[in-house]
């Protein structure tokens, strides 16, 4: 039996709390809380491998799953442009980070380069969703490819409110941070707007980075801080860094509003983890909670599937995390009576089904 969990997706909520939202697609965040260490556990009935499959497993899909709005704006907008354009379409670096979207993108004429060497002067061009940084418009426009003439831009307008959030916080005196991945191209694009390459990122919420970041900010006698996140990144994890930077500062870091309304605070932080993220990780932490077996489907580089994959480990549950329905193997399922389906914000929802259906294959 399938089941998808309730709820309305990415449609409105009644109340918006503190976060990143996007008015046009109706995602209103929620707040940042600590996610319980506890799960609950799984049957007690279990089967030999001979009798495995006698009892019809459930599999049930988590609440949000697959394209947020940013991945599916930046898709159309590739689609558009290729679609209107007699020559060649361009885009610089991968659009979104999903193998199988890159492929059918592939499939219809469109050209990925990861070098701007490798597009043509004056070419239409389409610039990824994670955003970019000002050297890679400049790189553009020395080839002749400008807003003007043929250079899109798909950068989620939710990353964009992080550089403008960043910018902001810097205007206001502030030594920006990022809560992030160093090689991920959103955090790149973001450090272009604070320090470029000298900015500081915290890849890791645990004490040993947080003091590491402390020890900076005493050694370069910052007098004033503040973090912004990696719209992809852990709201536990981004939780936990701040518990423990207040640990090791005496509770000197202070919640920031998104507006920027009260810059008095000499250390801070702003929740920029975007709404869409917070969706699917409350919704695999639902799931997962639940289950026997996860299932996580996302890119090889797709940050906010990979965090769905680690929140669903860190509640216990055996947890899988591949890219295509062909991965699927049936000993994952031996025994076990209830199996959870969960998808990034990059996934598309024909390779949910997929995969979906390749576990119905093996154990139904």
């Amino acid at each position: 039996m399938i089941r998808k969990a309730g709820g309305k997706g990415d449609g409105p909520a009644r109340k918006q709390a503190s976060g990143i939202h996007c008015v046009d697609c109706g995602e209103l965040p929620s707040p940042i809380t600590k996610a319980k260490a506890s799960r609950r556990p799984p049957s007690e009935a279990r089967h030999s491998p001979s009798m495995q499959f006698t009892i019809m497993p459930t599999i049930e899909i988590a609440k949000n799953s697959g394209f947020c709005f940013g991945v599916r704006r930046a898709i159309d907008v590739a689609k558009d442009v290729a679609s209107k354009n007699p020559g060649t379409t361009y885009v610089y670096g991968q659009l979104v980070h999903n193998e199988r979207v890159i492929e059918d993108l592939e499939r219809q004429g469109i050209v990925f380069a990861e070098d701007i060497n490798n597009i043509p002067e004056g070419a239409t061009t389409v610039l990824r969703a994670h955003g970019e940084p000002g050297t890679t418009y400049r790189a553009m426009k020395e080839k002749g490819i400008t807003s003007s003439t043929s250079l899109k831009d798909a950068t989620c307008p939710l990353v964009t409110l992080v550089h403008n959030v960043a910018i902001k916080l810097k205007n206001a005196g502030y030594d920006v941070a990022i809560f992030g991945k160093h090689d991920h191209p959103e955090s790149i694009g973001t450090s272009y707007h604070i320090k470029g390459k000298d900015t500081y990122i915290i890849e890791k919420p645990d004490m040993d980075h947080a003091r590491a970041f402390v020890e900076y900010l005493k050694g370069n006698n910052i007098k004033k801080a503040a973090l912004v996140s990696q719209t992809t990144m852990s709201v536990y994890g981004y939780k936990k860094l701040i518990d423990n930077l207040n640990q090791l500062t005496n509770g000197t870091f202070r919640n920031i509003p998104l507006s920027l309304t009260d810059v008095s605070a000499d250390y801070g932080y702003v929740d920029t983890i975007c709404n869409p993220t917070k969706q699917r990780q409350s919704g695999t932490e639902e799931l997962a909670r639940k289950v026997d077996v996860m299932v996580v489907i996302g890119g090889v580089h797709s940050s906010n599937s990979k965090e769905l994959a680690q929140k669903a480990r860190e509640l216990g549950v055996e947890t899988h995390y591949i890219q295509s329905a062909a991965q699927v193997e049936k000993g994952w399922f031996a025994g076990k009576e209830r199996i959870g389906v969960s998808a990034g914000a990059s996934t598309p929802d024909v390779l949910i089904e997929e995969v979906v259906g390749k576990i119905k294959e093996v154990v139904l």
